[in-house]
């Protein structure tokens, strides 16, 4: 049995993502009000603090989802499959 490398899974769904929304916001301009429609999920308002007088940590993350990353992350496995997934 062939071990599948998880990590470079992993690489190729980030990518996918980053290209598939940087595409999008290069493309949104020339498309419909309704395509251009991203979500927000994450601590968007503020990150979380914890200020221990020594040491301050800053805790927070951001998700934004729009269509063209979620067809670049759909692309991205579809790539990964092809080239791992059937041997």
């Amino acid at each position: 049995m062939r071990k599948v490398p998880v990590g470079i899974f992993l690489l190729f769904v980030f990518m996918g993502a980053i290209l598939g929304s940087i595409l999008w916001l290069l493309l949104e301009p020339y498309m419909p009000q309704a395509l251009g429609f991203s979500l927000d999920i994450g601590t968007t308002a503020a990150p979380w603090v914890l200020d221990m007088s020594v040491l301050t940590l800053t805790f927070g993350i951001a998700l934004r989802m729009n269509l063209g990353s979620m067809i670049g992350v759909l692309l991205a496995i579809l790539c990964y499959w092809r080239i791992w997934g059937r041997k």
